[in-house]
């Protein structure tokens, strides 16, 4: 039977910061940080909305974001580890293997895995927990390397349009605009100079900006998929080497 308490309480502590991730995250974008320049261009009578001065994401949230990556990352290690012990072994040098390839993995895997039972392998094998397998194995194990080096970039991004209330005409404007905010992004235009309309928000969040992994996601949503990935492994392992009673 496998104790796989420890790396349960791994993946609470990673649920954990990612909710004091959301709190940081929410109290953030309430500073509505995201603001458009009115710019009117007489030659064409309209004005043009464009982002200036973006704030960057606070280090705050790229240390929590960090935190809960490493969790998960280190729930997996546990999982080899006890697989190890089960098989009435000691852990040494055993990691979950994943790998930017399915070449690097075919090569490593073996080595990470040492003391492991066979079956237990070849389940890690079926998952296919390298780049251009198994895309959430491996990105997890890419923030999990690039946080041991720096900060996990998170920038902004829209998941929406402008929503721009006219002082003199209230009326709604939905722009499109690039997923990830940038200064000098032109929003958007409308007829007219109303530069001194100044009643305008957009509706934005936060985002991974490491340009490899999950580019263009929401940051609680890649979250999300990443526990629920974690725990439907250690799902899979705890039932099969321990299955349920049946009363």
């Amino acid at each position: 039977m496998l104790n796989l308490q420890a790396c349960r309480s791994k993946i609470e502590r990673a649920k954990k910061h990612i909710r004091d991730l959301d709190l940081a995250r929410v109290a953030f974008l309430g500073t509505n940080p995201y603001v458009g320049i009115p710019k009117f261009h007489p030659e064409e009578n309209q004005t043009v909305f464009v982002l200036e001065s973006i704030p960057g994401v606070p280090n705050e949230i790229a240390a929590i974001l960090g935190d809960a990556i490493h969790n998960l990352r280190t729930a997996l290690d546990y999982l080899a580890s006890e697989l190890v012990r089960s098989a009435g072994n000691e852990p040494k040098g055993v990691y979950f293997p994943i790998a930017d390839t399915a070449e690097k993995y075919e090569a490593e895997s073996g080595g990470k895995t040492k003391g492991m039972p066979k079956e237990a392998k070849e389940i890690i094998d079926r998952l296919r927990p390298y780049g251009g397998g198994n895309y959430f194995l491996w990105a997890l194990h890419k923030l999990d390397i690039i946080d041991k080096h720096r900060l996990l970039p998170a920038v902004g991004m829209k998941i929406g349009g402008w929503q721009i209330s006219l002082s003199l005409t209230p009326t709604e404007y939905n722009f499109s605009f690039p997923s990830v905010l940038e200064n000098g992004d032109v929003i958007g235009w409308i007829p007219g100079d109303h530069v001194a309309d100044k009643q305008m928000s957009i509706s934005a969040d936060i985002t991974f900006g490491e340009p490899e992994v999950f580019k263009g996601r929401p940051m609680m949503q890649a979250l999300a998929d990443l526990i629920d990935f974690v725990e439907a492994i250690v799902f899979q392992f705890e039932t099969h080497y321990s299955p349920p009673s049946h009363l």
